[in-house]
């Protein structure tokens, strides 16, 4: 039998000074049985002319120029493109390990009841081309969700938490079992398609197989690193999950999480000095809070946020909500009023 193909899908916009690093990462896998897509999403700087010297080095390797349509558009080209078994999305700043594709590829064909394995993600911290890879490996990805399961539980994590878009291999799938990314968003689309796969039925494993962690570039051009922009998606994010998700306890969930997103940025509004802007984010947070603790605890943040000392407004809100309004009490008091 011929080995499984694996389509690599890049998606890349302005990403030319960084996308042959990862192109190189993609070159040295020791997996030899892939086909990789880099979807050029409009891209004004030198992208197409860098990913052109790897497509003359290498005909596994194909460049696709489409107006910006954003990363999520990209994503969905490449994969109609591509005729693998096995998906393995990659942005165009990041790397994966040199066995990764070996490794992940290995258990999948062990394990055909599995539709997505997925490993370790370290961040490293560079706008710049490494002379190695082993320079990249820096600190773990804690936050991520293991899931190791499919159903209820898989979508309750995963509507918590997204997995980082290339620390899986995906089984591809046909016909209804499919996914695709949502193409109108702008961010968060990777986050919505780790949901839908779960909604969908697919089963999530996640194992820390030696030699296929994945390695995530922040830097100062991610959109990571824009938090306004973060902001304004993952509230799209949550309203689009509102629509999609039928069982109690995961709306709830998902009503909570996004009325405490509200909050936290209120809490960041109050440390930059925005009180207004603080005070109307703890307004929305109360609105939305499904329960009624959380409300009244939105509701005294936006009371205190113009009273309290901003160097120790995130301590009093994290506090209990009894001792907090002591707290304020004791800020608002004539004797620490000068």
């Amino acid at each position: 039998m011929n080995p499984p193909l694996v389509t690599v899908v890049i998606p890349s916009y302005n990403y030319g000074h960084l996308i042959d690093q990862t192109l190189e990462s993609v070159l040295a896998q020791t997996y030899v049985h892939w086909e990789c897509f880099v979807v050029d999403d409009g891209s004004t700087d030198n992208t197409k002319e860098v990913v052109k010297r790897f497509v003359d080095q290498d005909s596994r390797i194909r460049y696709i120029f489409q107006q910006n349509l954003r990363a999520g558009a990209a994503r969905n080209h490449g994969m109609r493109k591509g005729s693998g078994k096995y998906l393995q999305f990659l942005d165009a700043d990041d790397l994966i390990e040199k066995t990764k594709l070996e490794n992940q590829v290995a258990y999948l064909e062990q394990h055909p009841e599995i539709d997505i394995v997925y490993g370790g993600i370290r961040y490293f911290r560079t706008e710049e081309r490494l002379a190695d890879l082993s320079r990249a490996v820096g600190e773990e990805v804690t936050w991520m969700p293991r899931i190791s399961g499919s159903g209820r539980d898989a979508v309750l994590a995963l509507i918590r938490l997204p997995i980082v878009i290339h620390s899986p291999l995906v089984r591809k799938g046909a016909g209804d079992s499919l996914v695709y990314f949502e193409e109108d968003l702008n961010a968060c689309e990777d986050w919505l398609y780790w949901v839908t796969s779960a909604l969908k039925g697919k089963r999530f494993h996640y194992e820390e197989i030696e030699g296929t962690l994945g390695f995530y570039r922040a830097h100062l051009n991610s959109a990571c690193a824009n938090q306004p922009f973060v902001d304004v998606e993952t509230r799209r994010l949550r309203r689009i999950l509102k629509t999609i998700i039928s069982d109690r306890e995961g709306a709830e969930l998902n009503r909570r999480l996004g009325a405490e997103y509200e909050g936290n940025i209120g809490i960041n509004e109050v440390l930059s000095g925005s009180v207004r802007r603080a005070v109307w984010q703890f307004l929305k947070a109360a609105a939305k809070s499904p329960r009624m603790r959380e409300k009244v605890k939105w509701l005294f943040c936006a009371g205190a946020a113009p009273f309290a000392p901003k160097q120790r407004f995130e301590k009093l809100v994290v506090t209990p909500l009894g001792k907090s309004i002591a707290g304020m009490l004791r800020f608002r008091s004539p004797r620490n009023s000068y």
